[in-house]
């Protein structure tokens, strides 16, 4: 699988395309999807899922776009953040003045341990409720999409819909998986798993934002 990214969004959320073959995959369509269509179309590429890590308005702005130009794509997301999704839009205007449009409901749900084959490869669900209370990290073949779990030095605020205790028990799950992981982040650069295990200051010490 490939994995090529994209920064979309009035909050610079990284949106990705994993794609192994022709089939694609997007995870968190954080807003203007042109550039990521265009990548589509260039490659050949079938998008089968658009995937949600959680359900504020910043990860999901770009669904509608893309089920407009892939309407065969289905929409994903944890069901307990669906209540989320249907006030992304209430929530960008109070947030950040911003309108946007309702996003379309899900087209089907996952949960803990559901994979999702892509071409050779396959996608792995893992729920790391938090930040929201449906936030899921995505594995794969040597590498984990976190959403807004955690970044790059730091993780994500739990004052939006998120429970303080809940993210403690999810970072604690993720500090369990292999040091070597490449970690895509739903804001901010790259990283590696085990450089945050050793030097973000909330896996080291009991600290949250």
């Amino acid at each position: 699988m490939i994995v090529k990214s994209f920064i979309t969004g009035p909050l610079a959320t990284n949106s990705y395309v994993i794609y192994d073959n022709d089939k694609a995959v997007v995870i968190d369509a954080g807003g203007d999807m042109k550039e990521v269509i265009d990548f589509i179309r260039k490659n050949k590429l079938n998008l089968s899922y658009i995937i949600a890590t959680h359900g504020h308005f910043d990860h999901v702005m770009g669904v509608n776009q893309l089920k407009r130009e892939f309407p065969s794509s289905i929409f994903l997301i944890n069901e307990r953040d669906l209540g989320l999704l249907k006030r992304a839009s209430s929530m960008a205007l109070s947030l950040l003045n911003l309108m946007i449009s309702d996003v379309t409901l899900p087209d089907g749900y996952v949960k803990e341990g559901d994979e999702i084959r892509l071409g050779e490869g396959k996608l792995k669900v893992i729920e790391t409720p938090g930040h929201t209370m449906g936030s899921i990290c995505i594995l794969a073949n040597g590498y984990i999409f976190t959403g807004d779990t955690l970044f790059y030095g730091t993780v994500g605020r739990t004052d939006l819909g998120g429970s303080e205790k809940l993210l403690r028990d999810s970072l604690e799950r993720l500090k369990g998986l292999q040091d070597e992981l490449i970690v895509y982040p739903g804001h901010g650069p790259f990283t590696i798993l085990g450089y945050e295990k050793v030097k973000n200051p909330f896996l080291t010490i009991d600290i949250l934002p």
